[in-house]
């Protein structure tokens, strides 16, 4: 009976979380656009420490099942580079940690990079007819830079802010799928 009742209330607390986590219907079949600017002090394939400037373009797709596509593009004067992630869980552009959530009228997304962290949350309006981002951006406390591989380069990012986010609906697929 104990046994029983547990699994009840297990069951009672899971559906609710399920049905929670599940994109707002006027989300699903459109894209999501996010663009941002970080300016950073960083080392390059040992270089010395320099100012740089990366743009970064984010485009999330919310399929018909609920899942987020996403490709993730940053551009400075060093050239291109980007990744893609089906689902909810893949790697960030320095082969790290990366997730992707939708619950409702909100996307999240969290990434590790070196010894930072990246957390964006949007906030897509009623009916999708826009979006407001915000990005918080966070280094391990107290670590030295921690040097990781993108884009065949080795960067060590000394510090970083972050401006300019923009964030735009499209109807459909981003991707052409």
């Amino acid at each position: 009976m104990i046994l029983f009742r547990t699994l009840m209330l297990l069951t009672l607390l899971v559906i609710p979380l399920q049905a929670h986590s599940a994109p707002a219907a006027d989300l699903v079949g459109k894209s999501v656009l996010v663009n941002w600017t970080e300016s950073r002090q960083q080392r390059v394939n040992g270089s010395e420490v320099r100012a740089v400037t990366v743009g970064f373009q984010l485009q999330i797709y919310v399929s018909g099942a609920g899942r987020p596509f996403s490709r993730l593009t940053a551009s400075s004067r060093g050239g291109n580079h980007g990744n893609e992630q089906v689902g909810a869980q893949g790697q960030s552009l320095s082969g790290e940690a990366r997730s992707i959530t939708v619950n409702g009228s909100t996307i999240t997304l969290q990434a590790n990079y070196g010894n930072y962290a990246r957390n964006l949350r949007i906030d897509v309006a009623a009916g999708a007819s826009g979006c407001n981002a915000q990005m918080a951006v966070g280094k391990e406390s107290g670590s030295a830079p921690k040097a990781f591989k993108s884009g065949g380069r080795t960067i060590e990012i000394h510090s970083v802010s972050v401006s300019a986010i923009s964030c735009s609906i499209r109807q459909g697929n981003v991707f052409g799928g």
